[in-house]
């Protein structure tokens, strides 16, 4: 590594990383730290975000212009999770930092922690005890709390299962820090009406353009409002140039519904490293292959916007038809143990939520001009 990682790299790794600490990757962290003061006047005004920068961390305050399902913790295959981590960061407050504890403790306090509408927290129950490992091993793998004795996984199957953990630091750095006072609110919808509030009044249309392309796979220009919207027509060669200017691995690129930022080829894999091996993904780009084909043959026509409308259906039959193009290269889990069914909810999923498609009304979907950048097929040497 060089002796100091560039500016760009630097942002890079803010937007990846929940958090950087000095313990995991010192370089990183120290070049953050000795641009510090560019790198919060970059994010300040292109985006309106908070950079927290430590003795031992640097954190990069990342609040979504739309919060989509996929930024939540991928981890947590439940709501119930949600709710003992928050119960969990209120428990670590009134523990306080470097305090030991014991899971059984812990299991007990959520009794008197958690809302009232979660109702009867019931131990006995395996898929209660699935969820509460999930919340708890979040914190263990984000360094708010440490395992010193036993296992916490044991304990999905074990209801006695002992664990002693111990509190660090961390756990009061997790909440996002706002621009404005969320201190008085009372419930949740009051939250999120104060979160949107903020976002729409605190920043420029540029900010929250800004957010989307960096954040998501796509920015669809539907979701803009007018003004932001002509700020977008007005300004893009502008906020293009600033880009492409600033990060030689960036390209910006606007189509009639979409618009988003192209990473150099180079980069390839580090946004999404899992790509590579996913099969899901590869049958979404193939499934996008097939509808550009079609939109070039003329057999698909987009609408004025550079959308397609389609029916479920329609959706499905090409699937089923690059399904016989290409699944002598699909892996036997794809083909075998799955029903065609099956696998489509699955590859729609993640067309969904790269921002190529987007349901609509009663079986009914968008497909969006995006589709055409992200085709490809099979490399001629290994067909």
């Amino acid at each position: 590594m060089k002796d100091t990682m560039s500016f760009q790299d630097c942002v890079r790794v803010l937007f990846d990383c929940y958090w950087v600490r000095q313990e995991d990757n010192p370089e990183v962290f120290y070049a953050i730290k000795k641009q510090e003061s560019d790198l919060e006047t970059y994010f300040r005004s292109q985006f309106r975000y908070h950079l927290i920068v430590e003795g031992t961390f640097a954190k990069l305050e990342k609040i979504p212009f739309v919060a989509r399902p996929s930024m939540g913790i991928l981890s947590f295959g439940r709501k119930q999770s949600y709710i003992f981590f928050a119960c969990l960061l209120a428990y670590f407050e009134d523990k306080g930092e470097d305090q030991q504890f014991l899971l059984q403790d812990a299991c007990e306090a959520m009794l008197s922690y958690a809302p009232e509408e979660v109702g009867n927290i019931s131990w006995e129950d395996r898929s209660t005890r699935k969820a509460f490992v999930e919340a708890l091993k979040f914190c263990r793998d984000n360094h708010i709390i440490e395992e010193i004795d036993q296992q916490i996984e044991d304990f999905r199957d074990q209801i006695d299962h002992e664990v002693l953990l111990q509190t660090t630091s961390m756990f009061r750095r997790v909440l996002t820090l706002y621009f404005s006072d969320l201190s008085k609110l009372q419930t949740i919808d009051d939250f999120e009406h104060a979160v949107q509030k903020e976002i729409e009044e605190s920043t420029t249309p540029k900010q929250r353009v800004m957010r989307t392309w960096f954040l998501e796979s796509a920015l669809r220009h539907e979701e803009l409002t007018p003004v932001d919207r002509e700020a977008l027509n007005c300004e893009f060669e502008s906020w293009q140039t600033e880009v492409e200017s600033r990060f030689d691995s960036m390209h910006v690129e606007k189509y009639k519904s979409t618009s988003s930022i192209i990473h150099s080829e180079y980069q390839y894999g580090q946004y999404y490293p899992n790509a590579w091996n996913s099969q899901t993904i590869n049958a979404a780009i193939q499934w996008a292959t097939e509808v550009f084909d079609r939109v070039r043959s003329g057999e698909i026509v987009p609408d004025l916007y550079g959308r397609i409308r389609m029916h479920e259906r329609e959706a499905f039959q090409v699937f089923l038809t690059i399904k016989e193009k290409y699944q002598y290269g699909w892996n036997k889990e794809f083909t075998q143990t799955k029903s065609s069914e099956a696998v489509w909810k699955m590859v729609v999923e993640t067309l969904r939520q790269f921002s190529i498609v987007k349901p609509i009304g009663e079986n009914q979907l968008y497909c969006f001009d995006l589709a055409g950048r992200i085709t490809g097929e099979y490399p001629k040497e290994e067909i």
